[in-house]
């Protein structure tokens, strides 16, 4: 669909890439969101799952403004993704 756009599939797959790394971060399916949890609940007894993703959240939000704002500045800049692959 998005090649029917000009859309090169590598395009595609930047953006997909910089969407996937901002939700890891406050997942509860990482691998290490227990471990984050156990460390959270050693200072404040009372945490829970909602105050992990609460204080991830910020971090989650941040991560995307910062890759999204890098992708667009190298897409205007025209710089190739990798070799042989332009960015338009």
């Amino acid at each position: 669909m998005f090649m029917l756009l000009d859309i090169p599939p590598e395009v595609t797959q930047a953006v997909y890439r910089i969407a996937d790394s901002c939700t890891n971060a406050g997942t509860p399916m990482s691998a290490y969101f227990v471990m984050t949890l156990g460390v959270i609940q050693r200072y404040r007894r009372s945490a829970g799952i909602g105050t992990l993703l609460s204080l991830t959240l910020p971090l989650c939000l941040a991560m995307l403004a910062a890759w999204t704002l890098l992708f667009y500045a190298w897409w205007a800049l025209g710089i190739p993704l990798g070799p042989g692959v332009p960015v338009r």
